[in-house]
Formats: structure tokens, sequence, C-alpha cells
């Protein structure tokens, strides 16, 4: 009897499990794990396997040459990426839209660092004085801060409601307060209606003739756009500042450098690869 109950037993068991494998059904027909993974195998598997290997090269190659990644880059670029958000909140939950997560962008960094200091050890690379000082005789037109105006504005639906907030301003109405309040820009009315520092080329032309042509602390007179009527003040005005080599120096070497990694790492990846010694399995079915 026992026997018997142990083989009906065994017989439900594979059922059992075969049932719990289907993800869904389409009109009567099931669609299982397998159907899911073989279809993911044999579209990826490549990919996936040469990224495990390239990862396992670089792991190694770090380990032979005492590379580590190093935790000041790694935070100091996680808080350069979290800085462009409004807050520490918004950053996380535009990570997690993202299908990422805190945990996972900083073991990517982690990762990116590792490969950086290790192409650096391994190739020698660095950069001297004279190459950025080269750099930058060849680039100093261009290096240098363009004229730039701190902007608030606020937008409004109708001139004569622009004309009624100019008053108000001009009689001592904090401009932020009342960006904060009645503007129509929902980016900007946030922030006081900021739109930080502009330079030339980032706004329409008529408008950027009204903004550069004001005065710090000032407000220009009502200008019309497709959007509405702006209100623009110029909380800061900076001047055109050419660029000293000084202040420029090591920016322009840790840019330099960053070049030679981009161009010296792929021939490094593949030098790891020639001497790898990597071995494939005689089967190449997807895993149950």
């Amino acid at each position: 009897m026992i026997n018997l109950l142990l083989l009906a037993l065994c017989a439900a068991a594979p059922a059992a499990a075969a049932k719990q494998d289907v993800l869904v059904t389409v009109n009567g027909v099931a669609v299982n794990r397998r159907h899911v993974a073989d279809r993911a195998w044999n579209r990826h598997a490549d990919a996936s396997l040469n990224e495990i290997i390239d990862e396992l090269l670089i792991s190694q190659a770090a380990d032979s040459l005492k590379v580590k990644s190093e935790a000041g880059e790694v935070e100091a670029r996680l808080k350069r990426i979290q800085s462009r958000f409004q807050d520490e909140t918004t950053f996380k939950e535009r990570l997690s839209a993202t299908g990422s997560s805190l945990a996972a962008l900083r073991s990517e960094l982690e990762a990116q660092v590792l490969r950086e200091q290790l192409v650096v050890r391994a190739r020698a690379l660095t950069v001297t004085d004279a190459e950025a000082q080269d750099f930058f005789n060849a680039n100093k037109d261009k290096l240098g801060a363009p004229e730039a105006v701190h902007l608030r504005h606020i937008l409004v639906s109708s001139e004569k409601q622009a004309s009624d907030f100019l008053i108000a301003l001009r009689a001592g109405a904090d401009f932020a307060r009342l960006a904060a309040e009645v503007s129509l820009d929902g980016a900007s009315k946030e922030r006081g209606g900021d739109l930080g520092l502009i330079t030339r080329g980032m706004l329409d032309p008529d408008i950027e003739k009204v903004v550069f042509a004001l005065a710090a602390g000032q407000v220009a007179a009502p200008v019309r756009s497709a959007g509405g009527f702006h209100l623009f003040k110029a909380d800061e005005v900076r001047p055109a500042k050419p660029a000293a080599f000084p202040e420029v120096q090591q920016d322009l070497k840790q840019a330099l450098l960053s070049d030679k990694i981009k161009k010296s790492w792929p021939d490094y990846l593949k030098e790891l690869h020639s001497k790898a010694k990597i071995i494939p399995a005689t089967s190449g079915k997807s895993p149950r």
C-alpha cells in the first residue's frame, strides 16, 4: 500500500511542478518559464557571456596589479549625479523609475572607476603640464567664461497681468515669491522663477536682447513669446572672463587623461582577452 502511494506521489510531482512553471496561458495555450528562458538565451546569451568574461578579466587584472576602485572618486561622481536633481528623494525616485537603485548606481560607478584606474596603471597613462599648456593655448578662446545672466522670470497669460505685476515689483514686491504664486511656468515657479545662468544662444534672440541689456537687480518690461508674457529679472550679471591657465590646469589635465583612458581601453581589453585562457564548454544549451 505504501509503495503504491509513493508511486502515485512521484507521478504527480512532475505534473505539479510543470503547472507551477506556467507563467501565463493564451487562449488555453500555456507559456512556461522554459519558453521564456530559451528565448532570452537565444537573444542575449552571447552578449551576456561576453560581458561576464570582460568583468572576470578586469577583476583578475586588477587583483594582479593590486588596483582597487577609489572610494573617494566613486562618492564624488555619485554626488555630481545627485546634484542634478532637486533633492535626494527625487533622485531616488528617478532611479527607481528606471529600474535602478542607489546601490546599483554605486556599483556601476565603482566598476567604471576601477576600469579607469586599471588602464591608467597598465598603460602608465599620464598628462604632463606641457600637454595641458599646449591644449590651453590651442583652445584658449573656448575655455573662458562667457557673458552670462542669472535670470528669473514670471510667465502670465496676458499683457495686462504682466503690466500689473511689473508695477507691483517696482513698488517693492518680492520677485521670487510672486513667481511662486502666479507664474504659469511649472518648471521654474517652485524655484521662484529661477532659470539659472543663461548664456548667449540659450534663448530666443528677441528675448536675449532684452535680458542681456539688464543690470543686476533690474526687471525688464513685459516680453511676449509663444507661451504668453514674461517678466525677466537679472539677479546677477557676469561679464565674459578670459581663461587663465592656473585656474583650469587641473581640470584640463583630468579631461586629457580621461580622453587617453577612453582611447586606450579597447586595445587594453583586447590584450586581456588575447592573454587569457578562455575555454568554451561543449554544451550550448540554456540553463534549466
